[in-house]
């Protein structure tokens, strides 16, 4: 069992959660949800504050929530971050067919897909190219 030093950032999951919470409530209130984005805002810094102290705490979870931790977390958040990008492609190819079969548009979930297939190869590229 390896012990999880209490190295890192407390900052990085708070900041996410803060700054793009922002943008979103920011974006609902230029939509003219103006109650919804209060709502948003608040809910946004109360998951920020719980990050930060969770984040503090020991344990797998909140070493890779302070970008901190050993190789052994490093590896099940690179796992975890692999399954849900496979999770969002599956759900983004999910749309363009059922979309499809509405007579829809699945031009939104094809951008998605085109995307996440771009990043996946540049990542790949970039990362072979450094090793």
């Amino acid at each position: 069992m390896t012990v999880s030093t209490k190295r890192g950032h407390r900052t990085a999951s708070t900041a996410v959660l803060v700054v793009l919470g922002g943008a979103v409530a920011a974006a609902t209130w230029a939509g003219g949800r103006h109650g919804l984005a209060i709502g948003l805002l608040g809910f946004y810094v109360v998951a920020g504050v719980v990050a930060w102290f969770w984040s503090g705490g020991s344990g797998d979870v909140a070493a890779i929530m302070r970008v901190g931790g050993d190789e052994r977390q490093q590896t099940l958040d690179l796992k975890a971050t692999a399954f849900a990008g496979g999770a969002g492609a599956l759900a983004a190819v999910a749309g363009i067919i059922v979309e499809s079969a509405r007579g829809g548009d699945p031009t939104p979930y094809a951008i998605i897909c085109a995307v996440a297939g771009f990043a996946y190869v540049t990542a790949l590229t970039v990362l072979h190219r450094r090793s």
